[in-house]
């Protein structure tokens, strides 16, 4: 829906037109705020983070070709590493706690329905604090893979896209990253 929109403003903005970069900015920027929340627990980082996503999608628009892939996915890969170099810096992890026999990753995942209620939405963001921990103690790639898969909502193919990789890989590494991501909220 956005492709031909986003690429036509990618060039407005690459022609001098800045305001077209807010647009983009309007498209993206809740898709890449729950990206980036995914990964970083506090909503002033990911606020930050996001904003810092933004600023070097804008300072590297140049690099940008619409040949290679769409915009959305040019820019989740600014996210990518800017979320990395965050979580680099991040010396501190946060205890987990186990994933119960009977559950599965995605029943940790928060209910955002809208008529979800106010103790299960509290509920749901404290097992989502322990999944988003987990996470970041499985390896990276299959951690990158899951939080594209079920935090940003991406389908496998603009998986491998972002990261550069084969749809087969992305299937292995999702697969392996449900299993490493159960054994470590097991332990």
């Amino acid at each position: 829906m956005h492709v031909n929109g986003d690429d036509a403003l990618v060039r407005a903005v690459l022609a001098g037109d800045r305001e077209a970069f807010a647009a983009l900015v309007d498209r993206h920027k809740r898709g890449i705020l729950n990206f980036i929340g995914a990964s970083i627990r506090s909503p002033e980082d990911a606020q930050d983070l996001a904003q810092e996503t933004f600023l070097r999608a804008y300072a590297h628009l140049g690099t940008f070709n619409p040949a290679l892939g769409k915009f959305s996915t040019w820019l989740y890969h600014i996210a990518r590493n800017v979320v990395r170099t965050a979580l680099d810096r991040q010396t501190r992890r946060v205890p987990i706690q186990a994933l119960g026999e009977d559950e599965t990753l995605e029943q940790r995942l928060p209910d955002e329905r809208a008529e979800a209620n106010p103790e299960e939405r509290a509920l749901r963001s404290e097992e989502d604090a322990t999944v988003r921990a987990a996470l970041d103690r499985i390896p990276p790639r299959m951690a990158a893979a899951l939080r594209l898969r079920y935090y940003a909502n991406l389908e496998y193919a603009e998986i491998a896209s972002t990261m550069g990789l084969s749809l087969g890989n992305v299937k292995t590494l999702i697969h392996r990253g449900k299993l490493a991501l159960a054994q470590r909220m097991r332990a």
